[in-house]
C-alpha cells in the first residue's frame, strides 16, 4: 500500500510540473505587468520544486546508501540480514545478491584452504618418504664398499636398492603431478596429428608393469584417424588412466583400448578386467587426493585420474567412466574433433 502511494505521489509532482510549465509558456506569450508577476512565480514554484526532488532524491539515495553500507559489513561479518528478506525493495534486491556472493566467496576459500592443507600434507608426507629410501640406497651402496661380501649378498644388495631406487621414483613421480595440478601449469599445445601415436606414448610407459603382472594390452585404432589434440598431455592423462588399470587388474587379466572417431567427437575407450568401481563412488574417483578404503594396500595418492579429466576438459573434452564391482571398468575419453573445436572457440 505505501509503496502504490509513493508512485502516485511521483506521478501527480510530475504532471504539476509539466502544468506549471505548460502555463509558463502561455504566459510568457501575454504584455500585461500581472502576467509577468504569474510567470515570475511560476518560475520560482519550478525552480521549488526541483530543489524539493533534489533534496527529497538525495536523501533517499543517502539513506540507500547507508543501508546497503551497514547490511554489507553486517554481511562480512557473518550476519544474516533477515529483516530485508522479504521486502520488495531495491535494498533488499542487492543485499541479497550481495549474501549469494558472500556465499559463494565463503565456499570458494574454504575449499581453497582445504586443497592448500591437504596439498601441504601430501608434500610433506612425500618429502618424508624419500628419506627412506634414500637413506638405504646409501646404506647398501656403502655395504657394496666391503671387501669380504659374497656374490649372493651382492646379488640381494643390488635387488634391495633396484627397489628402493623404484619407490623413490613413484614418489618423485608424485610430487611432479602435484606440482601440476593447477591448470594454469598445463600449457596446451594444440595440433592436429594421429591418435595412434599419443596412445603409443601411453602404451610405453605402463608396458613394463602391465608384462610384471602378465596383462595384456590390446589396442585397436585405425592409423589415418587424426584429433586436435596435445598428444604429449593427452598421452599423460591416458597413461594415467592405464596405469590404474594395470594396478587394479589381477595378473593374466587384460586392458582394452579402442579408438571410434564420431561425427563431433573422438572416442578413446579403456576397458580393463580389474576389481571394478562401486556406482557411489563413480564420480568421487576423479576428485584431488580420493582413494577408495580398499585400495590403500596399493601404491597411489589419488592424483591420476583428477590430472587425466584436467587435461582432457581443458582440450574441450570429457572424461566419464562405466564400472560394475567384479567386472572390471571402462572410462571413454572424448576429444572434440577440429571442425567442432573450430565452431565453438
Amino acid at each position: 500500500m505505501q509503496k502504490t502511494i509513493k508512485k502516485i505521489g511521483k506521478y501527480l509532482l510530475l504532471l504539476l510540473y509539466v502544468l506549471l510549465l505548460l502555463t509558463g509558456m502561455r504566459l510568457a506569450l501575454a504584455e500585461n505587468r500581472l502576467a509577468n508577476y504569474m510567470l515570475f512565480f511560476l518560475i520560482l514554484s519550478l525552480g521549488l520544486i526541483n530543489l524539493g526532488s533534489y533534496c527529497y532524491f538525495r536523501r533517499r539515495f543517502i539513506r540507500f546508501s547507508d543501508e546497503v553500507c551497514q547490511s554489507t559489513e553486517k554481511i562480512l561479518q557473518g550476519h544474516s540480514i533477515l529483516q530485508q528478506q522479504n521486502k520488495e525493495t531495491l535494498t533488499s534486491k542487492m543485499i541479497m545478491e550481495l549474501e549469494k556472493a558472500e556465499d559463494i566467496f565463503s565456499y570458494q576459500l574454504a575449499e581453497s584452504r582445504r586443497e592448500k592443507s591437504e596439498l601441504q600434507k601430501m608434500i610433506s608426507e612425500l618429502t618424508h618418504q624419500i628419506k627412506n629410501p634414500a637413506a638405504n640406497i646409501q646404506m647398501y651402496c656403502e655395504m657394496f664398499a666391503d671387501p669380504d661380501i659374497s656374490p649372493e649378498e651382492e646379488r640381494q644388495f643390488a635387488a634391495v636398492i633396484q627397489q628402493q631406487l623404484a619407490k623413490l621414483g613413484f614418489l618423485l613421480d608424485a610430487l611432479v603431478k602435484s606440482s601440476r595440478l593447477e591448470k594454469d601449469m598445463i600449457n596446451l599445445q594444440m595440433e592436429n596429428s594421429r591418435i595412434v601415436e599419443t596412445l603409443a606414448l601411453a602404451v610405453n610407459n605402463v608396458i613394463q608393469k602391465a608384462e610384471q603382472k602378465k596383462i595384456e594390452i590390446a589396442v585397436s585404432c585405425r592409423p589415418a584417424i587424426q584429433v586436435y589434440h596435445d598428444m604429449k598431455w593427452t598421452a599423460e592423462a591416458i597413461e594415467n588412466i592405464l596405469d590404474n588399470a594395470v594396478k587394479y587388474t589381477p595378473e593374466n587379466g587384460k586392458v582394452g583400448i579402442s579408438v571410434e572417431a564420431g561425427e563431433m567427437y573422438t572416442v578413446i575407450k579403456i576397458t580393463d578386467t580389474g576389481k571394478g568401481i562401486e556406482a557411489a563412488h563413480s564420480n568421487d574417483i576423479f576428485k584431488r587426493f580420493y582413494r577408495e578404503k580398499s585400495s590403500s594396500k596399493e601404491e597411489g595418492l589419488g592424483l591420476g585420474l583428477y590430472l587425466a579429466r584436467n587435461i582432457i576438459t581443458l582440450q574441450g573434452g570429457y572424461l566419464s567412466v562405466h564400472s560394475s564391482l567384479g567386472k572390471g571398468s571402462s572410462f571413454s575419453v572424448c576429444l572434440p574433433n577440429r571442425m567442432f573445436q573450430q565452431s565453438i572457440s
